[in-house]
């Protein structure tokens, strides 16, 4: 199921209970003002609207692209350009994956597996769930990356945001078999007016 699925929505899975603790060896006083930065962050943004592009190793040179779209708490449309034809959305109470070309659709209940960092109304670094396991600076970016406390063998999480401004411009994962995929946004607006409407699931007859 979860190869099915994509790459995108095993972020979601990933991403779990979104909040962790960090790790004693990155436990400092400079690492804690990047997490309260990127956590301010993602607590500040309300709704979002950009295109993304997704890379994966196992997909060679293939790039796949499509729009993104948030409102939060708990609002979320993803959708794949051709020849995918993919999309998620969140509506409120179900994170629903539709495979259009299948005909396939998959109802999972927000809370069991919400899609964390993105949905969740407030965002905190200080739940014992996941484990900061890195925090640096690279160039102008800070990357975060976390693994879940128990079982680090699911993967591995890292978090992108531009410091100049302060923005969310990509993640990847590494799963348990060392794939990693890695989303950019682009074309990213925030805090924007966006169409209720766009977070209704409708089944195409």
């Amino acid at each position: 199921m979860i190869k099915l699925l994509g790459s995108f929505f095993i972020f979601l899975l990933f991403a779990g209970n979104v909040q962790a603790t960090v790790s004693n060896e990155i436990n400092t006083p400079e690492n804690k003002l990047i997490l309260k930065k990127v956590e301010q962050l993602l607590n500040n943004i309300t709704t979002m609207k950009s295109r993304f592009s997704e890379f994966s190793s196992k997909d060679g040179d293939f790039m796949k692209h499509g729009v993104f779209y948030l409102s939060r708490p708990n609002r979320m449309r993803l959708v794949y350009e051709n020849p995918d034809s993919l999309e998620f959305i969140a509506d409120g109470r179900y994170l629903i994956y539709h495979d259009k070309s299948f005909d396939q659709v998959s109802f999972l209940e927000i809370n069991q597996t919400p899609a964390a960092i993105l949905l969740k109304p407030q965002f905190s670094f200080e739940d014992p769930e996941f484990l900061v396991t890195d925090v640096h600076e690279e160039l102008d970016e800070y990357h975060v990356t976390a693994i879940k406390a128990n079982e680090p063998e699911l993967g591995q999480l890292t978090l992108i945001v531009t410091q100049e401004p302060l923005e969310l411009k990509q993640w990847e994962l590494v799963d348990m078999k060392g794939i990693k995929s890695t989303v950019g946004l682009y074309e990213i607006e925030e805090n924007i007016p966006i169409d209720d409407n766009l977070f209704v699931f409708k089944k195409e007859d």
